[in-house]
């Protein structure tokens, strides 16, 4: 792997950009979300009962608890906040010298205020994701006031930074899993692209001609997003530039079309900021001149090497697709069949608990996992059916690729 200078400052740009969009975006929200007459009133949620400083800020750590020493009541408070913020972000996005480790601190604590009183409105998986994502851009980010070369790139860098490849690795495979142990019928029979385009919150024009493509290519959708999201993060972590760069572009290609289908706010914006961990700056430079620099000294045999291992993984997983998936090319019809016949239910929930007793460690925050947790507080494996929201045809109600 690479130096992932140019990459780091292309992670912590759009970053910046995403941190902006948020801010700015809530503000305008506020008055009729938490204000005195807001659907949700944000002074509910601040309760001076005289406790100090230092208690109400274990009890919720906001920044809004300095508001009325400011003079300001909860609703303009985060309005200041969200001004702040934006100011901060907006800063950090024009000017490289602002993408400091302190800056990316300040931005995380007033969008960390902002959630701590947002309720409902700020329980979405993106908000979450920023968090997350946030707090690893202060590890990631340089701190110039402590490095007189801030923009050198540094060995424990790359250890940071990688960080950020883990946390995306943990969404993509989390949001692969969570469709299967939903228990879902139409995400076990493939079918459940036919019904997502109508469905979705906020779909956009482009959904309406997505909805109208034949089944059996909705059916094909469903297994490349399982691939994608499943089958291609372990991808990440191998010693293969070509391996990470197939990575890099298959989940791009997932989030530009969830993109163009659909509205998630900054959700899939900010997956495809995390998808730079998997690049270098030789990627990133025009012209071969640096890959020919770092393959000069390597030798006819270790170049050999890597494109066959390349090959032999692609090759695996190219068959298990088509073995777990059954795809079969019906020539008479012009299409792809495709099912889940050799992948059953019990099988792989019986896989997930494996895997969850020897690695309860390693991600015990992840949905699946918790999920599976409480599943197997039942009657051995019989696993009561999951109940969602139907339509009239008896169908879920909503879907979500993620």
């Amino acid at each position: 792997m690479g130096e992932q200078q140019r990459v780091r400052n292309t992670f912590l740009w759009g970053l910046s950009g995403i941190y902006l969009c948020a801010f700015l975006s809530l503000y305008m929200q506020i008055p009729g979300l938490y204000g005195r007459e807001g659907i949700l009133p944000g002074w509910k949620m601040l309760r001076f009962t005289g406790k100090g400083l230092w208690e109400q800020l274990k009890d919720s750590p906001t920044l809004l608890w300095l508001g009325p020493r400011l003079g300001l009541d909860t609703e303009h408070g985060m309005e200041f906040i969200c001004l702040l913020g934006a100011v901060l972000s907006l800063g950090a996005f024009l000017f490289n010298c602002l993408r400091d480790s302190v800056i990316f601190l300040l931005l995380w604590i007033l969008y960390l205020s902002l959630y701590q009183v947002g309720q409902v409105f700020l329980y979405f998986q993106w908000d979450s994701l920023l968090l997350e994502t946030g707090f690893l851009a202060i590890l990631v980010a340089p701190m110039r006031c402590l490095r007189s070369k801030a923009n050198v790139w540094s060995s424990h860098d790359g250890i940071t930074f990688w960080l950020v490849r883990w946390l995306l690795f943990r969404l993509m495979f989390a949001s692969g899993v969570v469709k299967l142990t939903s228990r879902c019928p139409t995400w076990w029979g493939l079918t459940a692209l036919t019904y997502h385009y109508e469905t979705q919150c906020i779909p956009t024009p482009v959904a309406w001609y997505a909805h109208q493509l034949p089944v059996w290519l909705q059916k094909l959708s469903v297994v490349a997003t399982y691939v994608i999201e499943m089958g291609v993060p372990w991808l990440f972590f191998l010693p293969s530039r070509r391996l990470r760069h197939f990575s890099f572009y298959s989940q791009v290609l997932l989030q530009v079309l969830i993109i163009l289908t659909g509205n998630y706010n900054f959700f899939n914006l900010l997956t495809l900021i995390l998808c730079f961990s998997l690049l270098d700056d030789n990627h990133l430079k025009s012209g071969p001149k640096g890959k020919k620099g770092q393959q000069k000294g390597h030798s006819f045999f270790i170049q050999s090497f890597a494109v066959l291992f390349d090959l032999l993984v692609f090759g695996l997983l190219g068959f298990w697709t088509v073995k777990y998936f059954e795809l079969q090319i019906n020539w008479e019809k012009y299409h792809v069949e495709s099912k889940t016949g050799r992948f059953s239910l019990d099988y792989y929930l019986g896989f997930i608990w494996k895997a969850e007793n020897r690695h309860k460690s390693a991600d015990c925050s992840s949905p699946c996992l918790q999920h599976s947790r409480k599943a197997r507080k039942g009657a051995g494996q019989q696993i009561p059916p999951l109940v969602t929201a139907q339509n009239r045809d008896g169908h879920p109600a909503s879907f979500s690729v993620f």
